[in-house]
């Protein structure tokens, strides 16, 4: 049969018509990953198990394939109850009906922040320091530590240079661990006995957050670090009002039949921990956990056993209104976990950093530097379990940590950095670079606070201040000092002939004793007692190398130098005519009364390219 040209025409729109039809429908199905939250009093009896009766849910649905493993990605019954599954719109549609649906979370991806202390330090991928550095390449850096762990993704090698040809080191076999695990990453590993840290733990601007919102619409925002991503809605919330035992969650004091599903309220009190309070709600079968604290770090990251926030005692104090005066108090929802970046005040000291005065050596100046050592997202040993929520124990490959042992790695590579782009610098160059270029200000413009007390902090806290990378790389001048100054250092702290020799591995030596205020640090400690009499003067000798441009000259500014502290600087100028001239100079404190703890103010030597070379003037009642 012949068509005609109109037929043929006609029979091209149709099937163009219906390709379009069966495009949009195509389009309309795609299958999509979503969480579905459940009512789990609502699961009929027949089903043995929550996830038998997610599996029927998923098979009673139209065009539902033959195996719901198709579908099915997970079921949930300890913080929630739910799944998750691939489903298309009109499937979701139908699931949605259920009675015993709750809520839908499509799937949605976070951007991990394993590079967020990087971005804070202003490490720039094509600017700066790094870059400069060649990002490190062919720099050797030591590590003093427990222990290691070569399976982590963090030692893997792929795009690294080979091992440099300078390297003498080696893999020895140890507990567990195989030579066969170095490669061009991990390039050696021995044992040796742990050494001392001399950098402070700072935190960053970041901060791990939930909300909660009562059932009256208010919400409050405050600390969590419970691991996982979940959404809590519609649960009676209980505080023990009238009993102040029950209202501050203490031991033994709440009743299961009372609180068992709840969110539980628990008051601030200085009769209790709050890890204590954590241990009592677990222990009568919490849902969910709200504490009134105003000290953030209450709880660590894995403390969080069950789903809880801990909120300022300014909130609280809104949130007991509303339980206290509402018969059947609800909170509406609870949501974990988010991160907030721009936190002030930042960076602060933690509460656990390494501070100040070193009894061996109080003149000099401990810590020497701040850096981040608050929830660092770190490796992690993957086969010892990192947290225990309910019955169940979750291990992982990276974890939150806090430390020195966080800052050091930070102080470490940055010296790595420094040694790349000026290799003919010692230690005490690098030391001094970093120390002279550090930041006391935090990001509101105040002297940086203690994360304990959230007052401002000393040099016992920060010494010369927060590391800063970029500005390292260019400090202007430099605090050298040799082996004999060290070896000067050694001899003022009394040690026997046997320990010198130990220490600086010679069997000879000589000492002119010089004051350990001649030591060549970038810091100036004046260190008194209570049989210090008054007025009292002390001398700081000093030499520095510049390391900038060949011409250049240096005033003395003095900044921040509290009442009852003279300084003085002589000369109040250095002049250099070339690059790693050397000038003198000699800094007097004069102290004419008794002063609290510590009192500390700045000596800036500042030329006319921009270089400020900061050093913390410190007088200690030691």
């Amino acid at each position: 049969m012949k068509m005609s040209f109109t037929h043929l025409i006609s029979l091209l729109w149709l099937l163009l018509f219906l390709l379009g039809f069966v495009n949009a429908v195509s389009a309309s199905e795609e299958y999509h990953t979503y969480i579905i939250h459940m009512d789990h009093t609502h699961k009929p009896a027949s089903f043995l198990t929550h996830e038998s009766w997610h599996r029927s849910i998923l098979k009673s649905l139209l065009s539902s394939p033959a195996d719901d493993n198709e579908l099915l990605l997970y079921s949930y019954n300890h913080v929630m109850h739910g799944f998750s599954a691939r489903l298309t719109s009109s499937q979701l549609f139908e699931i949605e009906k259920y009675s015993a649906h709750l809520a839908t979370y499509p799937e949605s991806f976070g951007k991990l922040l394993t590079t967020y202390s990087p971005k804070f330090l202003g490490l720039q991928q094509n600017f700066g320091i790094w870059p400069a550095a060649s990002y490190g390449e062919n720099v050797i850096v030591g590590i003093i530590d427990t222990g290691i762990w070569p399976e982590s993704e963090s030692f893997y090698d792929e795009g690294m240079s080979p091992v440099p040809h300078r390297w003498k080191g080696k893999c020895e076999n140890g507990t567990a661990f195989s030579p066969s695990t170095c490669n061009k990453k991990l390039i050696g590993a021995r044992s040796f006995s742990k050494g001392l840290q001399a950098a402070g733990a700072g935190t960053l601007d970041r901060s791990f957050q939930a909300t909660v919102t009562l059932e009256n619409g208010i919400s409050f925002e405050g600390t969590s670090y419970f691991p996982e991503s979940i959404f809590i809605a519609d649960l009676h919330l209980y505080y023990g009002k009238g009993n102040t035992s029950k209202a501050i969650c203490n031991h033994t004091a709440l009743d299961r039949k009372e609180v068992a599903g709840k969110v539980v309220l628990c008051d601030y009190s200085t009769k209790i921990e709050v890890y204590q309070q954590m241990m009592e709600v677990e222990r009568v079968g919490a849902y969910a956990a709200i504490f009134l604290a105003d000290i953030s770090f209450s709880l660590y990251p894995n403390d969080y056993s069950i789903p809880s926030i801990l909120l300022p005692t300014a909130s609280g104090t809104l949130v007991k209104q509303y339980v206290t005066r509402v018969k059947n108090p609800k909170v509406k929802s609870m949501k974990f976990v988010l991160t907030r970046l721009g936190t002030k005040h930042a960076p602060q000291v933690a509460n656990f950093s390494s501070k100040g005065p070193n009894p061996i050596s109080p003149g000099v100046l401990k810590p020497d530097i701040l850096a981040p050592g608050v929830d660092v997202l770190a490796a992690f040993v993957p086969s010892k379990p990192l947290i225990q929520i309910g019955k169940y124990y979750l291990a992982s490959d990276y974890a939150l940590e806090s430390g020195t042992s966080m800052s050091t790695p930070h102080v470490a590579g940055i010296g790595a950095l420094l040694k790349a782009v000026h290799p003919e610098w010692s230690p005490a160059a690098i030391r001094s670079a970093m120390m002279t270029t550090a930041y006391a200000m935090d990001n509101t413009g105040t002297i940086l606070k203690s994360q304990m007390t959230d007052l401002s902090g000393t040099p016992l806290d920060f010494g010369a201040g927060h590391i800063n990378p970029n500005k390292a790389m260019d400090p202007g001048l430099i605090y050298d000092m040799s082996l004999q100054d060290y070896i000067e250092f050694l001899c003022s702290l009394g040690y026997t002939k046997k320990q010198m020799s130990i220490l600086i591995r010679r069997t000879q030596w000589s000492c002119i004793h010089k004051s350990i205020h001649d030591l060549n640090y970038p810091s100036f400690t004046a260190v008194l007692t209570n049989k210090t009499r008054y007025p009292v003067s002390m001398n700081f000798n000093r030499v520095v190398t510049n390391v900038g441009d060949d011409k250049a000259v240096y005033r003395a500014h003095l900044e921040n130098i509290p009442t009852g502290m003279r300084i003085r600087v002589k000369p109040r100028t250095l002049t250099f005519t070339r690059k790693n001239q050397n000038r003198s100079f000699v800094v007097s404190i004069e102290l004419d009364r008794e002063f609290p703890r510590v009192i500390f103010g700045f000596l800036k030597w500042v030329d006319q390219d921009s270089h400020v070379v900061s050093s913390p003037i410190v007088a200690i009642n030691f």
